[in-house]
């Protein structure tokens, strides 16, 4: 009894610090509608302000104030209902007696008073969120209203569930992958993604419907790492800690030594260890070789592996003439190289195999254009190409685009002009592109233009 004395008095304490409020005679505080109402003019002043300082875009200020609009109204039309209050008194009385009940029951059921003291940034298993950013907060603005005209995209729920997760939205984060789930992506990391928002919703316990899914998650793929970790921080929570131990141990055996996750599962075999009183140095086992070999390398000896790998994939080409893959590999590795003339070359190659293919001639064009000189005009052999990329499909963006450059460059206002008007038209009006577009057409009509 005299052991759990600290304990009790504690939570006497909390009940006590809780109840001083309900028979104190201080101003009743605002209510949570006008605390929201106020918190959305807030974030109105401060997205004009942003947009003032550049820091944003007038296009992602329209996205966020949107949704702010649409929670004003939320907020303005159902309002927020008091529920019936018991008198001071009586409401003093029960949390007196609740809080101190609830509190060392919990400790009870989930505590683990023998357990050695973690701090809290060495837990991974509570993904901290991210400070809301208000590119983060238009990003989220505009999932939501293109999944509002759109709620069969899949991927985009999972976008936006990952968003929710970032910005502590964790509720809404299980539900949007849940949505991603149900329409189909049933496969081992989405199921892990929902542990992960179920878990840092729940405060870092594994409530009975995250073990679901990392049961779900496990049973798809056996060797998931992320749900086998979280499978053993379960085991933990359950007091089962020599299985949780051997779960780690195991998936420690089997993760390559560049993983970036090898810390946190270390870091749980540590905490593990020390309650089960194991010493972890002998047991631990050796992580395997880099999943990636140029990790660990120096920049010259990378460089010189990445050189070995295009001119082999060279030689190749030389067998197999007819690769067309091959060449539009071997094009685009030059392309990264900077070997221009080689880069050109080889995306001709694969042009004549496949002279009516869009994506190949496309590439051909995106080649020529990136090899050429600034400081010249627009190349003619690119504005070729992409006229014959037009030819066969009339509706591709990319051509559009940059046939209308090549026509401003040239002082055609009237054919540039013709060609971005057509390519505003496949556009959404509410996307960067379209106003990038839309820009260069005013601009075409300034002072000072040829």
């Amino acid at each position: 009894m005299i052991a759990w004395l600290p304990l009790i008095i504690l939570a006497l304490l909390a009940a006590t610090m809780i109840i001083m409020p309900l028979i104190s005679k201080a101003r009743p505080p605002k209510t949570r509608a006008e605390f929201d109402l106020q918190v959305y003019k807030d974030q109105l002043r401060e997205l004009e302000d942003d947009v003032a300082r550049g820091i944003i875009t007038p296009q992602q200020e329209t996205a966020a104030r949107l949704e702010i609009d649409r929670r004003l109204l939320g907020v303005a039309k159902a309002g927020y209902k008091s529920p019936g209050k018991l008198p001071k008194w009586q409401a003093a009385l029960a949390l007196l007696i609740a809080v101190p009940a609830v509190s060392l029951g919990l400790y009870l059921w989930r505590g683990s008073p023998g357990a050695a003291d973690r701090p809290y940034s060495a837990r991974p298993e509570l993904v901290q969120p991210q400070a809301m950013s208000r590119e983060l907060l238009a990003f989220i603005a505009e999932q939501e209203t293109a999944l509002s005209q759109n709620p069969n995209d899949v991927d985009a729920w999972l976008m936006i569930g990952r968003a929710y997760l970032a910005v502590g939205r964790f509720e809404d984060s299980a539900n949007a992958v849940r949505k991603a789930i149900g329409m189909g992506r049933n496969d081992a990391g989405t199921h892990t993604e929902l542990v992960e928002a179920l878990i840092n919703g729940a405060g870092g316990l594994v409530t009975p419907p995250a073990q679901q899914a990392i049961d779900a998650a496990l049973a798809i793929d056996p060797t998931h790492p992320a749900a086998r970790y979280y499978d053993g921080i379960a085991k933990a929570q359950a007091g089962k800690v020599r299985e949780a131990f051997d779960i780690w141990l195991k998936l420690a055996a089997e993760t390559p030594s560049d993983a970036p996750y090898l810390p946190y599962i270390r870091s749980q075999l540590e905490g593990a260890a020390r309650q089960l009183n194991v010493n972890l140095a002998e047991v631990m086992p050796q992580p395997l070789p880099p999943q990636n070999p140029i990790n660990g390398m120096t920049p010259e000896q990378q460089q010189a592996m990445i050189l070995q790998m295009v001119e082999r994939l060279a030689n190749q080409m030389q067998q197999t003439p007819n690769d067309l893959q091959g060449w539009l590999r071997l094009s685009q590795s030059y392309r990264v190289l900077q070997r221009w003339d080689e880069a050109r070359a080889a995306v001709e190659k694969a042009a004549a195999l496949a002279p009516d293919n869009v994506d190949v001639l496309t590439e051909q064009a995106g080649i020529l254009l990136a090899a050429a000189d600034p400081a010249q005009p627009f190349p003619d052999a690119a504005k070729e190409v992409l006229q014959k990329v037009l030819a066969l499909d009339a509706e591709n963006l990319e051509a559009m685009y940059f046939l209308g450059m090549a026509e401003a460059e040239a002082g055609n206002k009237d054919g540039a002009t013709a060609y971005w008007n057509k390519l505003l038209t496949f556009l959404d009006p509410n996307t960067q592109a379209h106003a990038e577009v839309k820009a260069r057409i005013e601009s075409l009509s300034r002072p000072g233009r040829p």
